[in-house]
């Protein structure tokens, strides 16, 4: 009878916390005068190859926030025309488009009716379709991706993004392992078996977002989130599967705030009953980003993540991180300290037109009696990236460069509980090889009319947990490169350093050429190379791997780890 008791009290409680959290939407959306609601939509444009809209914005006097993506369009529209930033100068025939000719030229299905309350609604294909091999392992890879996106602005107060993707896929050596440890594709969400060797995946995203008056916009969506300026972020990545967020973001004179809150699940364990749902937790974020001048930027951001249920029962969203003008360390200490709080900085200085200087700043935990002692303490969780990036390099039309360098100390993202490290679906929501490393990576881009030339080139350290034969399973050594594991794991207090455990050398280089289709949606035909090595004192392992393939590179997806 007790236990009946008490799992009435723990619906009666998450009942009642989710009709206060129910509440305060309804009052935040009374608030904020519907008749002056303005739509909004965000650009579908977030791979860094293909991006036509980023590289756009690196200008001085452009009072743009370029480190909190996805870009919202109506924004670069204030500088731009984004339809002919799409188009790259590229020729478009006239007049009146056909199906095929809108296959390769223009948005697939397009419906648009002006007026008082015009509307427009867009319908694209997503695909990729990839052959290759594995030269190492002698293994046939392939993708076979089919989805469809769908765009709409219904009258001047709303719009909608929706998508469905559907995969198989064989896929390299090392990416399999990552999927069979994790059961996640990176990015991509769960994976069950296909056929012999194969993977079988899918992932629905979409939002829906308006404009309250002049400064406000809410956003209610199921997809990613990235804050900075470079390739990597050590605050927050869009390197994990696709998340539900509510978000706000204010903007007025040169400042943008943003207000975020999520819920992210936590794999505990990768095989379930059908009846059972991952543990879950939520996160609530802060970005305050302020452009001085012409030329600079600063950003401010803090997140805090919890269990939705604890020791002490069903938490759910917790009221006191709702508000959004608060500090959160004073807040989860006067919670008893029982949550995982990140802060950090994000910086951009533009020396000269179509470049940047770039830089960020992560902290878990900070003592500076610790951090100048010199005695390496454990909970010195801390790390910082720098980058430089050059559109039109040198003065070369279309040459474009970049390169970064970011390093996180051991147990920087971990916290003393499992659940509330900073991740999502078994992926880190910052850099994705978690903590515990170095990490240089350089890109070259060249586009001459249709035809692209990429290169890459990437050299970590990294220092990876193992399995330690010697002791028992339940007192296995964390050394703080594996954010999923508990801190409470560690060997001693002080004297960690970047590269413990099993110190590994990962060497990453890739080159492709592609001839860009459409470039609405970035459809193109592509040929590529891509090698990989992985070295340590257990094992030492190379993946050659070339691949021929027939896409739509809108979304970004990491597989140099």
């Amino acid at each position: 009878m007790a236990i009946i008791t008490d799992t009435v009290m723990d619906m009666d409680t998450a009942t009642m916390k989710n009709k206060q959290i129910a509440l305060f939407l309804i009052l935040l959306l009374a608030v904020l005068n519907p008749s002056e609601i303005f739509s909004q939509v965000y650009s579908n444009h977030n791979h860094p190859g293909y991006d036509a809209i980023t590289r756009a914005l690196y200008q001085p006097g452009v009072n743009l926030h370029t480190s909190i993506k996805p870009y919202r369009l109506d924004q670069v529209e204030k500088y731009w025309d984004t339809d002919s930033l799409f188009q790259r100068g590229l020729s478009k025939p006239s007049g009146s488009l056909n199906i095929f000719q809108r296959f390769l030229h223009d948005d697939f299905v397009k419906w648009e009716e002006k007026g008082s309350s015009p509307i427009q609604v867009t319908i694209n294909p997503y695909f990729n379709f990839e052959v290759g091999k594995e030269q190492t392992e002698a293994i046939n890879t392939w993708v076979n991706t089919r989805g469809v996106m769908l765009n709409g602005q219904l009258g001047e107060n709303l719009a909608f993004y929706g998508a469905l993707f559907e995969n198989q896929a064989v896929l390299p050596q090392y990416i399999d392992e990552y999927v069979e440890k994790r059961g996640s594709v990176p990015g991509q969400g769960r994976a069950k078996t296909f056929g012999d060797n194969g993977r079988d995946f899918s992932q629905s995203t979409g939002y829906l977002s308006y404009n309250a008056g002049q400064w406000i916009n809410l956003k209610l969506g199921f997809g990613k989130n990235f804050i900075g300026d470079g390739y990597r972020s050590l605050l927050l990545s869009d390197n994990t599967y696709s998340y539900p967020h509510i978000k706000m973001t204010t903007t007025f004179w040169k400042v943008q705030y943003m207000v975020m809150a999520a819920q992210f699940q936590h794999i505990d364990k990768l095989e379930r009953a059908g009846d059972e749902r991952f543990p879950y937790k939520y996160g609530i974020f802060h970005y305050l980003n302020w452009n001085f001048g012409n030329r600079f930027s600063l950003g401010l951001f803090e997140s805090v993540i919890w269990a939705a249920e604890d020791q002490t029962g069903y938490r759910g969203l917790d009221l006191n991180y709702l508000i959004p003008v608060v500090v959160y360390r004073p807040v989860e200490y006067g919670l008893g300290s029982p949550d995982n709080v990140t802060m950090g900085a994000n910086l951009k200085f533009i020396p000269w037109k179509d470049a940047a200087i770039y830089g960020q700043f992560v902290m878990g935990e900070f003592k500076l009696d610790e951090v100048f002692s010199g005695n390496k303490w454990w909970a010195n969780k801390q790390g910082f990236q720098l980058g430089y990036k050059n559109y039109n390099f040198l003065g070369i039309k279309n040459l474009d460069v970049q390169t970064e360098y970011s390093q996180v100390r051991p147990y920087t993202y971990s916290h003393y509980s499992s659940i509330t490290n900073y991740g999502h679906f078994n992926q880190e929501l910052a850099h994705p090889l978690g903590a515990n490393f170095r990490e240089s990576i350089s890109f070259l881009t060249y586009r001459w009319n249709r035809w692209y030339l990429h290169l890459e080139g990437m050299h970590a350290i990294h220092g990876k947990d193992f399995y330690d034969a010697s002791r028992p399973d339940d007192d296995q050594i964390s050394w703080g490169g594996d954010i999923f594991v508990s801190n409470m794991r560690r060997w001693d207090s002080h004297g960690h350093e970047i590269g413990q455990g099993l110190k590994t050398t990962i060497q990453h280089a890739a080159a492709s050429v592609s001839f860009l289709v459409n470039p609405k949606n970035n459809m193109n035909l592509s040929l590529g190379v891509r090698i990989r090595n992985a070295d340590s004192d257990l094992a030492s392992e190379t993946n050659t791997m070339i691949h021929f393939g027939f896409r739509t590179s809108l979304r970004n997806f990491y597989y140099n780890f």
